[in-house]
């Protein structure tokens, strides 16, 4: 659907072409909560990622079409999206980034708050292979006494 092949060889998404296929995927997710056509444009290996410490049901990478599946399966026993907006599509040759913010429902103690965030997708040709999020879900963190993100432990 979004490649191109010339003399035989398989071409890279354009950025215009990244940007409608986002535009797309928000629509739906913002429309139905459905990951469906996400879930469709992903590489087999890919990495879904939020900015968040390990000990919630969110923590950690999901790797691969099932991980992720597996992450919009269970993100609602976590939060409930009370509100949900999307807004700037920007996009080059390899990545494409969403911005938006959401009110997010804690399932765990019925904390209310609000957050802005990015999502930031690279692409592989004409699929997406690894998406990071990147908000301040500080409030999932405190229900679930784990502690907040931070950077990575250094090499020894």
């Amino acid at each position: 659907m979004y490649h191109h092949l010339r003399d035989g060889k398989e071409l890279r998404m354009t950025a215009d072409e990244k940007l409608t296929l986002l535009r797309a995927i928000f629509k739906e997710f913002a429309a139905t909560g459905d990951p469906r056509i996400l879930l469709a444009n992903l590489t087999d290996d890919v990495v879904y990622k939020v900015s968040i410490g390990p000990g919630t049901p969110l923590s950690g990478e999901f790797r691969g079409r099932d991980g992720v599946a597996e992450y919009f399966r269970v993100m609602p026993s976590a939060v409930e999206h009370v509100g949900f907006n999307y807004y700037d599509f920007l996009a080059n040759d390899e990545k494409a980034v969403v911005t938006g913010d959401e009110t997010l429902r804690v399932m765990k103690n019925g904390a209310v708050f609000f957050t802005e965030w990015v999502v930031v997708c690279t692409f592989r040709e004409d699929k997406i292979c690894h998406i990071l999020v990147v908000e301040n879900l500080g409030a999932l963190s405190q229900a679930y006494d784990a502690p907040h993100a931070g950077p990575p432990a250094a090499a020894s």
